[in-house]
């Protein structure tokens, strides 16, 4: 009996402390060896904490004979919304991405969905309430360091020595944006606690609150003030309903904060002394919405699928955002997670999630304000329960008006478990006898869970593996040293070979090293002449395999295109290949300029004038000022004897590239002149201009990436 006793206690510390180190760490962390240095592993803690977490649970639970659960309706919805994410997995466009998350966005994978349900599961039922509080505050330390270290970014002050991090829009959160969201959605939880804090604990919160108006200060977003302003809005209509339990006095604070909000709203002063002001780039609300519309005439049921925005923004943008500064622009995620969710996950998705919040307001103002408080316990519930309610109010209205990530979907997932622990008392025992159904059940259950949890962590940890050995093969690439990077690359797709970022950068260098296999001096020709053929096949496949993994991405169609076009004359029909793929590229992203010019210019090669003037007019007509397209233009025109219209796309080719403009002045007088455009030119512009396809962003993961 003792040795089952040390096992239990045990299994039940390594529960606990699992959770403890996952809510102190998440929001603090961010690594440097991968590509992406917050949300991913981020994601990889989130899964690896919570799956040790759970297991040790289910052993306590095996070994001791007894299952307890806090039995309640919001389990339902968190349920509901975990099934409809799950539908929409199967349902999407880029399954790989949707399920995994990177290269795509990873908050909105169904990975980091299974770790946050899983997370809030744990929280909600295998902690008592004194464990709960304990986690509550060991969050608001966390919360502390990265409020501390964002006000050190902002102002400039980088603490830490990586390049990434040398920027005042970095921080533990992302961006500054989202650095504002998290302090305007914990203010009112800092407050409360506040109140309830003893001691020099008071300390700590005065300080999580100061730092958090400086925040707001320093970020200044309009909708950072509303989500204070609904915060604080909570917290006083809360508190005035149960002004049994509350001081007056303390009404002050919240007030103070609804008016400075009200009037940084209004009057829009700005913070001139700053040296840097950190700006976000993202959609506006009604731009978001024409794209969701869209979407859902093709898919209103499920959407595109989770984390799939970009593929939607690229099909689905106004055209007149190519005559813009941000025409190379890609979103990645839309101006809110609900918007962006109404695309990706449809109007189930949406449905689900909204279901979930409206649940969670039900109980909890039921329980703030029908309840009787009975004994001092009870207030202190009550008045921890007023600031967890405006901070999950504060939350949902962020969730309205700003885009999300895994620190705040985290966020947002433990105050609903907190609240779930605070509000159902009550937990359902159940005894595990040796020959009943309910053991036999509950050990079938448990036994599926522990396989398809180790098998997410031996999966993810090769992820993971192959992630940090893609970045560490950038760096060598980046150094130099091609050879090494190459080889690097090619171990995290072979490590990892579902992930198309790694084929599509593959398939880019090996096309760069034929150039200088070709042109190596210590070479034979022979062997110049196998190592290229080598290459080209590499290249090839490696944009193959890219685009088999994922169709939906434009950017995989673009490299394979570009692959095909440089290897005109050494690839039986190059050309065609070349046409096709572009023709796939321009299906998924129609108002690209960058793929109708490629396309149009692969038709110049094979001397097709009159398709390869339609795609070049179709490209100026996009993007009036494309260089390319009005280089190929004035050649066209010049092909077809009309000399003055070659003239006016050459001289407004000229003005638009200074730099150029001797160069292009020997094309106008040959023009003038009768003679042909590059008569007498050794090398007019390059006949192919390579795509530039990114991913999200490494750092702050910001709503936008760069595109071809």
């Amino acid at each position: 009996m003792k040795e089952t006793s040390l096992i239990i206690k045990i299994c039940d510390w390594v529960t606990k402390y699992s959770i403890y180190a996952l809510v102190f760490l998440l929001p603090v962390l961010f690594l440097p060896w991968t590509s992406e240095v917050l949300d991913f592993n981020k994601q990889t803690l989130l899964i690896g904490l919570v799956i040790i977490s759970l297991f040790s649970w289910m052993l306590k639970v095996l070994i001791s004979g007894k299952l307890e659960i806090n039995m309640n309706k919001i389990h339902i919805f968190a349920g509901v919304f975990f099934s409809v994410y799950l539908l929409t997995i199967i349902f999407s466009a880029d399954k790989y991405g949707s399920f995994w998350g990177w290269p795509l966005i990873t908050s909105e994978s169904f990975l980091s969905i299974i770790g946050l349900v899983l997370f809030y599961f744990l929280v909600s039922n295998a902690l008592a309430k004194k464990d709960i509080i304990k986690s509550l505050f060991i969050f608001s330390v966390s919360a502390l360091v990265v409020e501390i270290f964002g006000v050190f970014q902002l102002f400039g002050w980088f603490i830490f020595p990586f390049d990434f991090a040398k920027n005042i829009g970095f921080n533990s959160i992302g961006g500054a944006g989202g650095l504002g969201v998290f302090a305007a959605v914990l203010f009112p939880l800092m407050f409360v606690s506040l109140i309830k804090a003893q001691k020099w604990t008071k300390a700590l919160f005065i300080v999580a609150i100061i730092l958090s108006g400086l925040i707001f200060f320093l970020v200044n977003y309009p909708l950072i003030w509303w989500t204070v302003i609904f915060g604080s809005a909570s917290i006083l209509i809360i508190g005035f309903l149960k002004r049994n339990i509350f001081d007056a006095r303390w009404m002050a604070l919240p007030i103070f904060f609804m008016v400075v909000s009200l009037a940084f709203i209004i009057l829009n002063p700005q913070i001139n002394w700053l040296a840097q002001k950190s700006n976000e780039i993202s959609l506006s609300h009604s731009a978001n919405f024409q794209i969701d519309l869209q979407v859902l005439k093709e898919k209103p049921i499920f959407g595109s699928g989770p984390g799939t925005f970009t593929y939607d923004f690229s099909k689905f943008k106004n055209e007149s955002l190519n005559k813009t500064v941000l025409w190379n622009v890609a979103f990645n995620s839309g101006s809110s997670k609900v918007l962006t969710s109404l695309a990706t996950t449809g109007v189930l998705g949406v449905l689900a999630l909204l279901a979930l919040m409206a649940s969670v307001i039900f109980y909890a103002v039921k329980f703030l304000v029908i309840k009787k408080n009975d004994s001092d316990q009870d207030i202190s519930f009550s008045i921890l329960g007023v600031g967890l309610f405006a901070s999950f109010i504060a939350g949902i209205a962020s969730y309205f008006l700003h885009s999300s990530n895994l620190t705040l979907d985290f966020l947002f997932f433990f105050i609903i478990a907190i609240l779930v622990g605070l509000i159902f008392e009550n937990r359902k025992e159940y005894k595990l006898k040796s020959s009943s159904s309910l053991t036999l059940a509950v050990t079938f259950v448990f036994t599926l869970v522990f396989i398809f949890g180790l098998g997410f962590l031996i999966l993810d940890s090769q992820r993971y593996v192959a992630e940090a050995t893609y970045y560490s093969g950038l760096k060598s690439l980046q150094a130099g040293d091609i050879d090494g990077g190459t080889k690097k690359l090619e171990a995290a797709a072979s490590i990892n070979p579902g992930a198309d970022l790694y084929f599509r950068q593959l398939a880019q260098i090996y096309l760069f090293k034929i150039q200088s296999v070709l042109t190596d001096p210590n070479k034979s020709q022979d062997a110049k002449s196998k190592a290229a053929q080598t290459l080209v096949a590499n290249s090839v496949n490696a944009a193959k395999i890219a685009t088999d993994n994922n169709p939906e991405s434009s950017g995989n169609w673009l490299i394979r295109g570009y692959v095909y076009q440089s290897l005109t004359g050494l690839v039986t029909d190059s050309n065609t290949w070349a046409i096709n793929s572009y023709n796939e590229a321009v299906k998924l992203d129609p108002n690209n300029p960058y793929a109708l010019t490629q396309r149009g210019i692969v038709y110049y090669q094979d001397k097709d004038y009159q398709n390869a003037k339609a795609n070049f007019d179709q490209a100026l007509n996009l993007k009036p000022d494309y260089s390319n397209a009005l280089y190929f233009s004035g050649l066209i025109f010049d092909q077809a004897g009309q000399k003055d219209k070659a003239i006016e796309q050459f001289t407004k080719l000229a003005q638009l590239n200074p730099a150029s403009a001797t160069d292009i002045q020997k094309i106008i007088d040959n023009l003038k002149a009768g003679k042909g455009a590059l008569d007498g030119l050794t090398q007019g512009a390059p006949v192919s201009e390579a795509p530039v396809v990114t991913t999200p962003s490494q750092t702050t993961n910001p709503p936008a990436e760069s595109q071809p």
